[in-house]
This record gives C-alpha cells, structure tokens and sequence, in this order.
C-alpha cells in the first residue's frame, strides 16, 4: 500500500520540481539581462574615456575597471549593438561612436533628457533632475543594475545611489555622467547646457 501511495504524490512531486525549475530559468534570464546592461554601459564608459584600437583591449580594459570578464564574441554582439564603430584620426583607429549617435537604450535615453548634474560624496552619488523627474531616473539607474550600486532613494528632483564603497562611487559618478551626455569638468556634476526652444538652458 506504501507504493501505491507513492505512485499517486509523484505527479504532484514532478509539479513542484517543474515550477521550481521554471522559476530558476525566470532569474536565470533576468540576471543575464542585467549583466549586459552592466556590461554594455561599462563599455560605453570605457570607449569614452580611453583609445582602444582592438576587441582584446576592451575585454581587457572591462575586466581592469570592473571585473567584468567576456570573450570577443560577447564584445563583437555588444559593439554591434551600442552602434560602436572604429574611428580614425591622425594617431591611428579606436573604437568609438560618431557625435549624435542615438541612445543605445531607453534608460540611456531617459538619463540623457532628465538628469542635469551629478555629484560624489563618500559612498553616495548624488543625482539631480527637474522636479518630479527623480522617480523616473532611479528606476532607469536600478534597471541598468550597475553592479557596484546597492541600492537608489528617490525624492522629489534628486536621487542617491547608494554604492559600496566611495571608491567605487566615483567610477559609478563618471559612468552616469557618461550615459546622460554631462560634461566631467574639473568640479563634479558639471552640468551640460541643454538647448530647449532654440536657448540654452542654465
């Protein structure tokens, strides 16, 4: 009689073990989404802030920056992607993108049209946007899921980001400033003059 018990609970085991693993594959595919964020948006940072001529120097240079480790076939997909192409000048070819290229994502997009100036402060990076706008951009910054960011807090028009260590909080400065199109200037948060209705708004 044991067995024939048995017999009847295994579907219901066979059930619990499917839902388990569907489950598994649900995080397993929101994990690698975030991961290529994250990747995508250290590499624009990279391309932005060194001259590199070959995918081994940007795997490299991501794995130097941020412990971010991929092969070139994962850097080729990438480039391809974030509409990156190899420029050249006077000192030879790098990777890079052409001036007025279009945001390579709508969280791109969002945080170059809303984020107006961006500072550190220890641990904490400090975003400042129009009124009501700091909602908007701390879920674009959670959806990007930098991976030394712990977690955002958002007000009315500003929002902090809370990072793991300050150290790693100026990189996560520079990177937001990248992605929003703000000038690095010698003081943090420069703020980029925005042209609305033909001036420059101050």
């Amino acid at each position: 009689m044991r067995n024939i018990r048995r017999s009847f609970r295994a579907p219901e085991a066979f059930a619990g073990q499917s839902d388990r693993s569907q489950s598994d594959r649900r995080r397993g595919t929101r994990r690698a989404a975030m991961d290529k964020s994250a990747r995508q948006q250290a590499l624009l940072e990279v391309i932005h802030q060194e001259r590199l001529s070959t995918q081994a120097e940007l795997c490299a240079a991501l794995a130097a920056r941020y412990g971010i480790t991929c092969d070139q076939g994962t850097i080729s997909r990438d480039i391809k992607e974030l509409g990156i192409v190899r420029l050249t000048d006077a000192s030879g070819s790098y990777y890079g993108r052409l001036a007025g290229s279009l945001p390579s994502s709508n969280e791109a997009f969002l945080l170059s049209r809303l984020v107006r100036r961006v500072a550190d402060a220890g641990n904490l990076v400090v975003v400042h946007t129009d009124a009501a706008n700091a909602h908007p951009v701390a879920e674009a910054l959670d959806r990007l899921a930098f991976p030394e960011v712990v977690g955002t807090v958002a007000g009315d028009n500003t929002v902090l980001v809370v990072v793991k260590t300050a150290g790693k909080a100026r990189r996560v400065m520079e990177r937001i400033m990248t992605i929003a199109g703000l000038d690095s200037g010698p003081h943090n948060g420069n703020k980029r003059e925005r042209k609305k209705g033909g001036k420059s708004a101050k």
